[in-house]
């Protein structure tokens, strides 16, 4: 683990600048692979950064809340780069709805700048893997695996990284689709479901897993809702495609006739 790297007299958080790292090479991709006719590069950055900018404040802030007698003592601290300073389904929510207030300001389709934006968040998915190993924040049960990294005093399998291959193998098989979807919102609904199927997976060798009620792990049932979701939404769009290929067809048939 490496959560700090030293160069001389400077002292950085390595899973800070891997995650920024990841941002500067997901957003370089998403806009070389814009797809062609849905939003400009331009377009693209104002989403970016409205949803992450917007979220970054919320998860901050409602850190603070939560551990309020802290910050009064500090109030500096909330201008703190610590990553842990965060309330990360704040930073979510709060992120998730600048993004689609931007795309319905700027009028965009929704399922189009989800697609282009889907480089993004693979590579991102990549790159905070390999933070979360750096700071050893995610890591799985005890292993006699020669690959097994030791950390908190026991030998345990590299979960982060087992996330970070699983990240880059769906960004490999996904960026030859890329420009080639049948509808909008395709390939963003595929990354969505592979990702949560490799979360699913992934989740059996944590070692600490938050539970739900009932001693379900959240990140699985998470996954799970969100699989059903993908499913269910592809199918559909599937379908709409299908209907639509049907009357179009049709059409053209009675045209002919007449």
């Amino acid at each position: 683990m490496l959560p700090i790297l030293q160069i001389g007299p400077l002292a950085l958080r390595t899973p800070l600048l891997l995650v920024l790292l990841g941002l500067y090479l997901g957003i370089t991709l998403a806009e070389a692979r814009l797809p062609k006719g849905s939003l400009s590069a331009a377009q693209l950055n104002t989403v970016v950064f409205l949803g992450l900018g917007s979220g970054l404040v919320a998860a901050r802030l409602v850190f603070a809340l939560r551990q309020w007698t802290i910050f009064a003592e500090a109030p500096l601290s909330l201008l703190s780069l610590d990553g842990g300073m965060l309330d990360p389904w704040a930073g979510l929510v709060v992120g998730a709805l600048a993004v689609l207030i931007s795309v319905q300001r700027q009028r965009l389709s929704l399922w189009e700048t989800l697609d282009a934006l889907t480089p993004l968040f693979a590579v991102l998915g990549i790159f905070s893997s390999l933070a979360f190993f750096a700071s050893g924040e995610l890591y799985g049960i005890p292993t006699q695996m020669p690959w097994g990294v030791e950390l908190w005093g026991a030998k345990r399998h590299p979960l982060a990284l087992y996330h970070a291959c699983a990240a880059l193998l769906i960004l490999i098989v996904l960026w030859r689709r890329l420009g080639k979807s049948r509808f909008p919102g395709e390939i963003f609904l595929q990354y969505l479901l592979s990702t949560s199927a490799a979360w699913l997976f992934l989740e059996a060798w944590r070692a600490n897993s938050p539970l739900l009620p009932g001693g379900i792990r959240t990140v699985q049932g998470v996954a799970w809702f969100s699989m059903a979701l993908c499913f269910w939404l592809l199918n559909r769009h599937a379908r709409d495609l299908v209907s639509g290929s049907q009357a179009q067809n049709s059409g053209h048939i009675e045209h002919q006739s007449s």
